[in-house]
């Protein structure tokens, strides 16, 4: 029975039932966070007793038992120490827009989030890079992570907004928002050796414009094929073109399999590119693949030949 203090509205097992957010009814202890209100000497277990920052919540959850931690609508946090969310455990922001919570990367070399225990989520949460030294707003290597609503958006630091350095196994990203800043290099950077994803992307949103860009690309498979990707819903802009760069895709694969496939994906490019230099797509197969790098143009598709 999970533990909370919700006289009111409806509750099934004694939890709250909120209208509008995925799987919030559990078993196991819900959490209260907001830094408005909140003090880390209150209890947290409701809304009007919540902890100050989210770090007090993850230290008093428990692992595998299914605890989530609620952040309230304008909650605003700087994190000068890694957050590791508890294996099982959901983090999820209330509201719209700017006024869900918003998490400000601090200036040093962290990760905003560490994301090393499985099935974990971040849903409806917004994740802002710093001014210097910041080396990654996530970093994954917990399998069986669910990223949900999500706004990522750059700033000075950290260059790679994403990285993955092992596991991550059946990763789910839905309805996630990019935003580059200047010197972004790489959205999503696969840095690990050994890494069997099988991963599902819906509906990604990536935005910039002219400094504002990923300048090498959006996701970089620097040393091995991510095998099992499926991506339906592709939209960006601003992702540099021009010789020898990569902006959209960088799989750099070469099993002789395929690795994954590509649907409804399209991308504006701030400068000329070619098809060939838009993606670099390794064992990947397209379906319904769009480029464009001239204003009011009409998009190139790939593969531009017919199969016989």
């Amino acid at each position: 029975m999970g533990l909370t203090a919700f006289p009111n509205g409806v509750s099934s097992f004694g939890v709250p039932v909120l209208g509008g957010n995925d799987g919030l009814v559990t078993t196991g202890t819900i959490f209260f966070v907001d830094s408005v209100t909140g003090s880390n000497s209150n209890s947290g277990r409701d809304k009007d007793h919540p902890f100050a920052d989210l770090a007090t919540a993850i230290t008093n959850m428990t692992a595998g038992k299914g605890d989530i931690a609620i952040v309230m609508p304008g909650h605003a946090e700087t994190i000068t120490t890694t957050l590791t969310p508890k294996a099982g455990s959901k983090i999820v922001g209330l509201g719209f827009g700017r006024n869900r919570p918003v998490f400000t990367a601090g200036t040093g070399a962290i990760d905003t989030f560490t994301i090393s225990a499985a099935n974990v989520t971040l849903q409806n949460i917004v994740l802002v890079g710093a001014a210097s030294g910041n080396t990654a707003l996530i970093e994954i290597s917990g399998t069986y992570p669910r990223f949900i609503d999500l706004e990522i958006q750059g700033a000075a630091a950290p260059t790679t907004l994403i990285t993955v350095s092992g596991g991550a196994d059946g990763a789910l990203w839905q309805n996630c928002r990019f935003r580059a800043a200047a010197g972004t290099a790489v959205g999503i950077a696969i840095e690990a050796t050994a890494i069997a994803p099988d991963w599902l992307m819906l509906n990604t949103y990536f935005h910039g414009s002219s400094v504002r860009d990923i300048d090498t690309a959006f996701i970089q498979m620097s040393k091995k094929s991510l095998a099992g990707l499926i991506i339906n819903g592709f939209y960006g802009i601003g992702l540099v073109g021009g010789d020898n760069v990569v902006g959209g895709f960088d799989f750099n694969s070469s099993t002789g399999l395929v690795d994954g496939l590509l649907c409804n994906v399209h991308i504006g490019f701030d400068a000329a590119i070619t098809i060939g230099e838009a993606s670099d797509l390794g064992g990947m197969l397209t379906s319904q693949f769009f480029v464009n790098d001239v204003v009011t143009a009409t998009s190139g598709r790939f593969p531009a030949t017919t199969a016989s």
